[in-house]
C-alpha cells in the first residue's frame, strides 16, 4: 500500500462511523501521509472508542516530545510480520478512509475510492505510549497490508491494504479476542466494493491525468 490516503466528510463516512458507534462529527478528516494525525476506532472495555493518532507505529522520545522513529517506517504492517507482535492479540484497531492512493515503484499514482459511495474501514494496529515531556498518552498506529490482489496488479502489485467487511468488526475490534486463529480469516486481499480508479499527476497535487475506470470488487 502507498503512504496516502483520504477521510472525506461523506454520506458513506457517516455510514462507516455509525456502524462503528462512534460520532462522525468527531472523526479528524483529511488528506493523510506518514505522521499524520488521523482517526482510528478501538475497542474498550464496555465500548468502541475514537481516539486521535499518530500514522506511524513506532515513536521515539525527544526533547520536544514524542515523534515518529526515523528507524522504523511503520505506517504499514506487513502481514507475514502480524504472529510476532503483541499487538495483533491485544491493540487491534480500525481506520475509517474514503479513498487512498496506489502507485508502481513509486510512479504512475492512482486514486481509488468506492465507486458506490461508502468508507473504507482498514484493519490495523495501535500502540499507547506516554510522552515524558507533557504526561500525555498518545496512540498511534499502523495500516496491516496483505499480498497484492490480481485486480490491482496494473496499479501496485506488490500489497493491498486490509479492508474490512462490517462482519469482522466486532471480532477484530473486541479485546477479548486475543486468539488470533479466529481472525486469520479475514486476512485474505479483498476489495469490499468496486473501485472508481482515477489516474494522477502528484500524490500531493491529485489532479486527475486520465480517464476514470472501474475496478470491480
Amino acid at each position: 500500500m502507498c503512504t496516502n490516503y483520504l477521510l472525506i466528510k461523506s454520506d458513506g463516512s457517516a455510514r462507516l462511523a455509525e456502524s462503528l458507534g462512534v460520532d462522525a462529527n468527531q472523526l479528524i478528516y483529511g488528506d493523510f501521509r506518514p505522521g499524520a494525525r488521523i482517526s482510528v476506532v478501538t475497542g474498550g472495555s464496555e465500548a468502541r472508542l475514537l481516539r486521535p493518532a499518530i500514522w506511524w507505529l513506532y515513536l521515539q522520545q525527544t526533547p520536544q516530545g514524542l515523534r515518529p522513529h526515523r528507524d522504523y517506517f511503520s505506517v504499514n504492517t506487513n502481514y507475514r510480520k502480524l504472529p510476532q507482535k503483541r499487538e495483533f492479540r491485544h491493540s487491534r484497531c480500525i481506520i475509517p478512509a474514503t479513498a487512498f492512493v496506489e502507485s508502481q515503484d513509486g510512479k504512475h499514482p492512482h486514486l481509488l475510492e468506492p465507486a458506490n459511495g461508502a468508507a473504507i474501514a482498514f484493519g490495523g494496529l495501535y500502540k499507547e505510549w506516554t510522552d515524558k515531556v507533557t504526561g500525555e498518552v498518545v496512540t498511534s498506529a499502523s495500516i496491516i497490508t496483505l499480498p497484492g490482489i490480481p485486480a490491482l496488479e496494473q496499479i501496485h502489485r506488490k500489497s493491498t491494504p486490509l479492508w474490512l467487511p462490517e462482519e469482522a468488526y466486532d471480532s477484530w475490534l473486541s479485546p477479548e479476542v486475543a486468539d488470533v486463529t479466529a481472525l486469520v480469516g479475514w486476512l485474505t486481499p479483498a476489495l469490499r466494493a468496486d473501485l472508481m480508479v482515477t489516474p494522477i499527476d502528484k500524490v500531493s497535487l491529485k489532479q486527475p491525468i486520465g480517464e476514470s475506470f472501474l475496478i470491480q470488487g
